[in-house]
């Protein structure tokens, strides 16, 4: 049993050892870019945002940057709302909806219209699979359908900015890439570059065909991908590694060929949702402790304490960011 319990240690040691040897690298190379670096932030030059008039919630700082926090009122969704995947379309807001607020009792998929710090217009666009599916690729939104509500398969639930229609056979777990179109789809170990043609899948391409190898510091590890978001062509993915006392997260980003950029060390305790935006990554955990980093370079830019549980977030526009607090069940965008 020591035995056992000391090379379970020893593999433990090395995985850990494989990993930041790999995040000592940083972004970009250079062996003073590694996540987690506080020393000499970035200057970040970040776009214009439209005024707001609305006074907000609350306020936090990374750094020297003061980031502003706005709950999204109007529309009750306290007993509706129950999901850990967001998307936004245009002004569109989808999430899925708990199954006791339908009438069918199955698990469904609304849509909101945030209009400055008013959401508004909850529509219901039918049943809904697995409640971490949903993706957007700037034109459409999909998600996966209920079985119950499609003969026993899982298949693709297609909106278009009108009406949600069926598709054909639903596969791994899909990210929508908005300056191409198409869809980044995991399925197993490898990551495929898809489209969507008549409502069915087809392959474009393999990112890569075995994140084992794709990124070697993976291989003998428990390491397992999880599906994040694609922005201004980056693909970015979570995953976790196995350490005495508990699992770190971590995110990787990686470019259309596999190549890896960076890597973000985020909040052990209690983590929850990543969201990438044009300047930042942001990572929260459920205490609503938030840890902002420089997207480029992977530094870590500040960490700070909101008053919620933020569960899901997603890029709105530009650094803004959407949360879903799933202790409240409210919404709130981030101006970062």
């Amino acid at each position: 049993m020591q035995t056992k319990t000391l090379t379970k240690r020893l593999a433990l040691g090395v995985m850990a050892a494989l990993v930041s040897v790999s995040l000592l690298a940083g972004c970009g190379g250079g062996k003073d870019k590694g996540a987690g670096a506080q020393n000499d932030p970035p200057k970040i030059e970040i776009p214009a945002r439209e005024p707001v008039s609305t006074a907000p919630t609350m306020t936090f700082k990374f750094g020297e940057t003061e980031a502003k926090v706005y709950e999204l009122t109007g529309v009750d969704l306290s007993k509706v709302i129950r999901t850990n995947k967001l998307v936004t379309l245009g002004d569109e807001l989808f999430f899925h909806t708990d199954g006791h607020y339908s009438e069918d009792k199955l698990q469904h998929i609304n849509k909101v219209t945030i209009k400055k710090e008013t959401i508004a217009d909850l529509v219901d666009l039918g049943p809904s699979g697995d409640i971490a599916e949903l993706a957007t690729n700037g034109k459409i939104v999909i998600w996966q359908t209920n079985r119950k509500a499609t003969e026993g398969k899982d298949k693709i639930a297609i909106y278009d900015g009108k009406a949600a229609t069926v598709g054909g056979k639903w596969s791994g777990s899909p990210m929508g890439d908005a300056e191409s179109g198409d869809f980044m789809v995991y399925w197993g170990h490898e990551l495929r570059h898809s489209k969507l043609e008549d409502g069915n899948w087809k392959e474009l391409g393999k990112v890569f065909a075995d994140d084992k190898t794709a990124f070697p510091d993976f291989k003998d590890t428990n390491i397992s991908l999880k599906t994040v978001c694609v922005s201004k062509g980056d693909i970015f993915m979570r995953y976790f590694v196995e350490k005495e006392g508990g699992n770190i997260p971590y995110l990787i980003a990686f470019n259309k060929d596999g190549k890896e950029l960076c890597r973000y060390e985020g909040i052990a305790d209690l983590p929850r949702g990543w969201a990438v935006t044009e300047n930042y990554v942001v990572h929260t955990g459920s205490k609503g402790a938030i840890r902002v980093f420089d997207r480029k370079t992977g530094k870590v830019l500040g960490d700070a304490t909101i008053d919620m549980r933020p569960f899901a977030l997603w890029t709105k526009t530009g650094n803004d960011v959407i949360v879903y607090d799933d202790r409240s069940h409210k919404i709130y965008r981030i101006d970062l």
